[in-house]
């Protein structure tokens, strides 16, 4: 009994941890830098972060149905390339066309939707690999945006289209302190992951998403379409990648060839740091927050105390090692806390009293 309390006590712990770490990071950075926690240096954080936790909510909800988007943080270099272009001046490395800042978000935003309905038909219909499709797809993405990119970066950009990046919504005015800062990127951040947050946990496309990461067979089994499921999240992901590619060039008020390179991996860390399982069938996206957060606090409070660049994609991989450690010790252990249960069960039916048994996977 006592075994079963502790094992549960350590399993609540580990579905909290990502809230244990940032709580603990935020006490030792504020240690260390009297700046740290502040007002505009918390705000500082989101507005670096918000493209990074945009592209972390489609990779979540593509991590849920046990599937990869490697092509995310080239769809959004991709999409924030095409979109300078058709907006600005020739003056500013545009093609000269002007099209309408809001049509051109509206371009932006199809160009992420056509290429999740691309990787999400190769990959439920042509049954290849996602994670092949998907790097495919980054490398393919990345060379384009080279080749239609001119030789410098491509701005300032329209007022319009440069509001998702670097608008601000309010001025918060105290009588003893400063003036807060509320951009328009920290708002979209934290509505967007508000929304993702009701759609995996309330509405049935996201118990659908549960089922199939968690046991695809039984999920088309239970009327499920899994294809479709798996399309639709390759479409959020890419929707998600377009509007970070949107808020990046906003930030920058620029947009150059590089835009999103790299970020895959931090985005991968990230989700998983929050509690999204590689296996699939198991996160929450209040948990890819705080993933989110944790990296940018890290980022920031490492940058603050001086400590090189290197050490700190060495303390970055350090923590993504313990949380997949973590996650593979959950993993196992709900997995044989199923197979027991199936097999008190089978007991229970063959000469003892029936027994429900308990579902196969644990969220």
């Amino acid at each position: 009994m006592r075994q079963t309390r502790a094992k549960k006590a350590a399993l609540l712990a580990v579905d909290n941890l990502i809230w244990l770490l940032l709580g603990a990071s935020v006490l030792v950075f504020s240690w260390v830098s009297p700046t740290f926690l502040t007002p505009y240096n918390a705000i500082s954080i989101l507005v670096r972060e918000a493209p990074l936790g945009l592209l972390v909510i489609g990779q979540s909800f593509t991590l849920l149905t046990g599937n990869f988007d490697l092509s995310s943080e080239s769809t959004m270099g991709f999409a924030a390339m095409v979109g300078a272009l058709l907006a600005s001046s020739a003056q500013a490395g545009g093609i000269g066309v002007l099209v309408n800042p809001f049509a051109t978000i509206l371009i932006m935003l199809a160009i992420g939707a056509v290429i999740g309905v691309i990787n999400g038909l190769f990959i439920t219909r042509l049954k290849m690999n996602n994670f092949i499709m998907t790097l495919a797809m980054m490398m393919l993405l990345r060379g384009a945006t080279y080749a239609l990119s001119p030789a410098g970066s491509v701005g300032p950009l329209p007022a319009a289209l440069e509001w998702a990046g670097g608008g601000v919504v309010a001025q918060l005015r105290s009588v003893s302190g400063p003036t807060v800062i509320v951009p328009v990127a920290v708002v979209l951040l934290v509505a967007l992951f508000m929304v993702a947050h009701v759609v995996t946990r309330w509405r049935p496309f996201g118990r659908s998403m549960y089922q199939v990461g968690s046991n695809r067979g039984a999920a088309f089994g239970a009327g499920v379409n899994v294809g479709r499921v798996i399309i639709a999240v390759y479409v959020v992901s890419g929707v998600t990648a377009a509007l970070a590619g949107l808020i990046d060039a906003g930030r920058m008020d620029s947009v150059t060839p590089l835009t999103g390179e790299n970020l895959i991996f931090p985005t991968q860390a990230a989700a998983v740091i929050g509690g999204i399982s590689l296996f699939g069938g198991r996160g929450s996206l209040l948990g890819a927050f705080g993933g989110v957060l944790l990296w940018g606090v890290i980022d920031s409070g490492l940058t603050m105390a001086m400590v090189s660049p290197f050490w700190v994609d060495v303390v970055r991989g350090v923590v993504l090692l313990f949380a997949m450690a973590i996650d593979a010790w959950k993993v196992g252990y709900l997995r044989s806390l199923a197979s027991r249960r199936h097999d008190e069960a089978s007991a229970g039916g063959a000469g003892g009293p029936a027994r429900t048994p308990a579902p196969a996977a644990a969220r």
